[in-house]
């Protein structure tokens, strides 16, 4: 029989017990309480801050849309974007702002792009965090008003554009073929056939030339016609649309790649571009003549239903036809007619590079040589005339045609 005392005790260590769970249970409610209100205070904070940022967002969108309205004149645009964007945001939220910043551009393409940056109070500082919450964004708007063009891109394929590039090139091709049986030192290096073919590795003397690293003229042209594809598709963002089209002359015009507005096959087809095959002559006054006639009017809005028209003749400006037509420069009519119909001409000259000595260069060439860069610059639209002496030259020219047809747009808006 357990003593009075034994109860007693049981007793004592029973009600300690249960004052150490209680003690445990009031902990353990206020920690919970405590994260429960954090949490409340939190999410409410973060659905103030997407609110805020909202609001923001919705004011930057409008105010960027406002600032390329036809409406708003160019001058206009950034103290416009700022005005609507503040107008639409409550006094408190306009103390708030720390950044607003405004980038326009204007001409055919017209955008603005906003940026701002707020601070978003804290509902309980000492709670969550700092004060204050850093809030930003962007908004970007653009209207385009493009401009369509078609680049008819007319490239001398005549044999001799087989000539080289430069004089060194002249001079490497001349001894290379000083044992060839029929065109001995000869640098007429068009792709005409040789008879000399060392280890018969060469058929033509174009593949001699470009085995031995020498540049021929039709080499450097394909090349820098590149270089003017690339730098006006560089003007696409500003609102350039370009569609390009590739004839050959020789001793006729020829279509070789029809207008595509894809820029690669352009480029690509370039590339390949080939010299009329065998001794070609280079009837350039009849093959302009037979272009013309394939020819609609020029005269164009920019609309991509009316593009403006150019043509760039690339050319050594020489023609002659072993007699069959009279030696000299390109004729100046065919070229006058063109511009009448509405075409602005542009004329890059690649240098007819001295064949001193060679026989056909002599004859054909020489009594006319100083006649060929005054007849291109007749035949070239005004401030549309370049004249190139080695392919860095040649290169720029393309380059500084490419800059003059994009000013051109911007001069005619």
């Amino acid at each position: 029989m357990r003593t009075f005392e034994q109860y007693r005790q049981k007793l004592v260590k029973l009600s300690a017990r249960l004052k150490n769970e209680r003690g445990t249970i009031a902990l353990t409610f206020a920690l919970s309480a405590a994260a429960l209100l954090i949490m409340g205070v939190g999410s409410m904070q973060l659905a103030m801050i997407s609110s805020g940022k909202s609001k923001y967002q919705a004011a930057a969108d409008t105010a960027a849309l406002a600032a390329i309205a036809p409406t708003t004149d160019d001058d206009d645009m950034a103290e416009v974007a700022e005005e609507t964007f503040m107008a639409n945001l409550s006094a408190s939220e306009r103390d708030a702002i720390t950044n607003f910043s405004v980038a326009t551009e204007t001409g055919r393409v017209r955008s603005a792009l906003i940026t701002y940056s707020a601070h978003q109070p804290s509902i309980a500082p000492g709670l969550v965090g700092n004060a204050y919450t850093p809030i930003s964004g962007a908004a970007r708007a653009r209207n385009a008003d493009y401009r369509y063009i078609d680049v008819d891109l007319w490239l001398d394929g005549s044999a001799s554009m087989g000539v080289a590039a430069d004089e060194a090139g002249r001079d490497k091709l001349r001894d290379l073929s000083k044992n060839d049986p029929e065109h001995s030192n000869c640098a007429f290096a068009c792709h005409i056939p040789t008879h000399l073919k060392e280890s018969n590795l060469y058929s033509t003397s174009e593949q001699r030339a470009h085995a031995n690293g020498v540049k021929l003229r039709h080499d450097i042209m394909k090349e820098s016609v590149q270089i003017l594809i690339d730098e006006l598709h560089d003007a696409y963002p500003r609102g350039l649309r370009a569609r390009y089209g590739v004839a050959r002359m020789a001793a006729t015009w020829e279509r070789q790649l029809p207008f595509t507005s894809d820029m690669d096959t352009a480029r690509d087809f370039v590339g390949t571009f080939q010299l009329k095959p065998g001794w070609s002559s280079s009837r350039l006054t009849p093959a302009l003549q037979a272009g013309r006639n394939t020819l609609t009017s020029g005269a164009g809005d920019g609309s991509q239903a009316k593009p403006e028209k150019f043509i760039i003749i690339v050319t050594d400006g020489m023609q002659f036809d072993w007699n069959a037509i009279a030696p000299g420069p390109i004729g100046s009519t065919a070229c006058q007619e063109l511009k009448d119909n509405g075409y602005r001409v542009g004329v890059v000259q690649l240098k007819y590079v001295r064949l001193d000595g060679d026989g056909a260069f002599e004859y054909w060439v020489k009594p006319y040589y100083d006649q060929i860069t005054p007849a291109l610059q007749a035949c070239a639209s005004a401030g549309y005339y370049f004249h190139a002496d080695n392919p860095d030259e040649v290169r720029n020219a393309f380059r500084q045609l490419a800059k003059t047809l994009e000013e051109s747009l911007r001069l005619a808006e």
